[in-house]
């Protein structure tokens, strides 16, 4: 099996497309993300390139991107060990998407933009439910995330999708515990609140939906 056949099989992309350090960010972030990368174990980078079929240099190259992104750290010598977020650092990166991603949604709530977008969106959201109902946490993930950022991407704001994206990932280090039906099935709330234009209720479903963060995506039972 060829480098670029093993990178296709597990990130889904194509060579022509991407980069293979580009394509080894993706699959080493999925990883993350459903917690196969797990915080506080250390990774060869020798021993992740050999599981992807790839020369160690775009694996490298891709932990030290994630490395500049707060979710790895370079252990000397060894490779490099997933960053732990503690309960209240998580807390302070949804409080942080919170001041962004609500009041964005709610600018978006009605806009022409969206409007003309609103059909591929309702696909997008089903593409997340049925995924969620398929207990396919990878899909539900790529899919959840092509949702909001692509959302987010119809205000023109590029910086903003930049770092929405980045907060995202370092909030699901902890991710595919809990039952994600729930969150699933409020993107297509929140089509509807947009399409309506009603930014009161885009408002509330979507600071709900972030609420979910710390609930069913850490493992981490709400709190009052």
């Amino acid at each position: 099996m060829t480098g670029a056949e093993a990178l296709d099989g597990v990130s889904l992309v194509r060579l022509g497309r991407t980069s293979l350090r580009d394509q080894a960010l993706s699959v080493l972030r999925q990883r993350l993300v459903t917690g196969e990368l797990r915080p506080g174990t250390i990774y060869s980078v020798t021993v992740l390139a050999n599981e992807l079929g790839v020369s160690n240099s775009p694996v490298r190259e891709a932990m030290l991107e994630l490395q500049n992104q707060g979710l790895v750290e370079a252990v000397r010598n060894r490779g490099f060990v997933v960053v732990n977020l503690s309960r209240q650092e998580r807390e302070d990166v949804l409080e942080v998407r919170m001041m962004l991603e609500v009041p964005a949604m709610s600018r978006l709530a009605g806009r022409p933009e969206l409007l003309a977008a609103y059909d591929r969106y309702s696909e997008i959201a089903q593409e997340i439910l049925d995924s969620a109902r398929e207990g396919d946490v990878l899909a539900f993930l790529d899919a959840d995330r092509r949702f909001h950022l692509g959302l987010l991407g119809l205000l023109g704001n590029h910086q903003l999708v930049d770092v929405v994206g980045l907060l995202r990932d370092r909030t699901r280090l902890f991710g595919a515990a809990g039952d994600i039906l729930r969150s699933a099935e409020e993107h297509l709330d929140l089509l509807r609140a947009l399409k309506r234009g009603d930014a009161g209720t885009t408002t509330a479903v979507m600071t709900a939906h972030l609420h979910h963060v710390l609930g069913e995506w850490s493992g981490d039972q709400p709190q009052d």
